[in-house]
């Protein structure tokens, strides 16, 4: 099964530029956990509910002037949309995270994929707590770090 059929589709993200505030009512109004950020028409990271928390919020920033750009998480991770599934739980568990933005044929982002979707839409619902036992253990210190 490639990550095509399972993917989410019609990611929405936000400006490098923008705030922090804005990210969070962004995930309210969408009703999810993560927003893609965009630079120049480019991906250039992820900001989450958890960033905007542990990185805004818990340090006494003004979310409202703090840009996602200091809160994101960087090193993007991407695979394309033909990539097998089995591919992306490795890749998932390899770098410790939720979520794998997906790329169509000229490298635009197409859909994002979590491990819930994996777990829906696979039906491998054992998957669910072995992947989540791996990506849980505490981060490597260079993902613990905000992108400035």
């Amino acid at each position: 099964m490639q990550l095509k059929e399972i993917m989410t589709t019609h990611v929405q993200g936000i400006s490098d530029q923008q705030s922090a505030c804005e990210a969070a009512k962004l995930m309210e109004r969408l009703q999810i956990g993560s927003v893609p950020v965009f630079c120049d028409g480019h991906a250039i990271g992820i900001v989450t509910d958890r960033d905007i928390v542990t990185r805004a919020v818990a340090c006494g920033r003004d979310c409202s002037q703090t840009p996602v750009r200091q809160i994101m998480t960087g090193g993007l991770a991407t695979m394309s949309e033909t990539t097998e599934v089995s591919v992306a739980v490795d890749e998932m568990e390899r770098r410790q995270i939720r979520r794998l933005l997906i790329t169509g044929p000229e490298d635009e982002i197409v859909g994002v994929v979590s491990v819930g979707d994996i777990v829906a839409k696979t039906g491998k619902h054992n998957l669910s707590a072995e992947l989540i036992e791996k990506i849980s253990v505490p981060a490597e210190p260079a993902r613990q770090s905000p992108v400035t």
